[in-house]
């Protein structure tokens, strides 16, 4: 058991690290540790992972908000990532307004999927879902290096298609698995920001995203093992955590950001799509 509640530490750590230090891509890990070390603990279980970590989620998207506020600008503007006369590459909030139609959908429909998964046994539809999550990474990391390689340029989906779809997806992954992070990631790193900017836009995406999957975990029950003496326990930790990210993006090159975030995606996709083709064979 003490084993079990030390994975857990580690999971709420990197919570606070991946949210202030990457932004997204590279916290799919950590709804799986936690899944796992929970399912070893008396009065919790693996289904208690996805509730209890919700809240210590919003409070790493505070945090991160909290550190790159300085990063936003208010739309309109034509730029996603503007940069004024001496100034530093600023966030336009237009990137991330843009996703939230979609966004909007996804969390609907995720949150009817959850609700219904709840009702009966979803262990096929879960591996499904996780083995899907883990290819649209590897397939979408693995066409960047490959347009890479023969030296091609990025032809993004056209607007607003490619906004509604990625708020879409996201918003079904998220509500499901807290899983939206390579999605988000395909979708800003194309743009081509800084690493600063990256995660500050991703930080005020999903504080938007995870509040509101509020009511649809409210309404799926997943709140049941969730206590408020437990999320007020592991803060120190998320915020420990946040303060070390943020360190690590201050030190880094955006050279060397980006492709730690495509590696770690790639890595944590094939994790994601063996860990679901696993459960679908037992």
């Amino acid at each position: 058991m003490t084993t079990a509640w030390l994975v857990v530490f580690l999971a709420v750590f990197l919570i606070g690290l991946t949210k202030s230090g990457f932004g997204s891509g590279v916290g799919l890990m950590i709804v799986p540790m936690a899944a796992i070390a929970l399912g070893h603990i008396p009065s919790r279980g693996s289904e208690a992972a996805l509730g209890l970590l919700l809240p210590l989620l919003i409070a790493g998207d505070v945090m991160a908000v909290w550190q790159y506020r300085g990063l936003l600008r208010r739309p309109p503007h034509p730029d996603p990532f503007p940069k004024g006369e001496g100034e530093e590459t600023a966030v336009s909030v237009w990137v991330i307004t843009r996703l939230l139609p979609g966004t909007a959908v996804g969390v609907v429909l995720g949150g009817l999927l959850l609700w219904w998964f709840h009702q009966q046994p979803p262990k096929v539809l879960v591996a499904l879902i996780r083995a899907e999550i883990g290819f649209e990474s590897v397939l979408l990391v693995s066409i960047h290096w490959w347009r890479q390689w023969r030296g091609l340029q990025h032809t993004l989906m056209p607007e607003p298609i490619r906004s509604h779809a990625t708020g879409a997806f996201a918003g079904i992954s998220s509500t499901l698995a807290h899983a939206a992070g390579p999605i988000i990631a395909m979708y800003l790193l194309p743009l081509k920001p800084d690493r600063r900017v990256y995660v500050g836009a991703c930080a005020v995406y999903f504080f938007l995203l995870n509040t509101a999957k509020l009511p649809a975990y409210w309404a799926a029950d997943q709140f049941a093992h969730a206590e408020i003496g437990f999320t007020v326990r592991f803060l120190p930790l998320v915020l420990a955590g946040a303060l070390c990210g943020l360190w690590l993006n201050r030190h880094m090159s955006d050279r060397l950001f980006s492709r730690l975030v495509y590696i770690i995606t790639f890595v944590l996709g094939w994790y994601m799509l063996a860990d679901g083709l696993r459960m679908l064979v037992r």
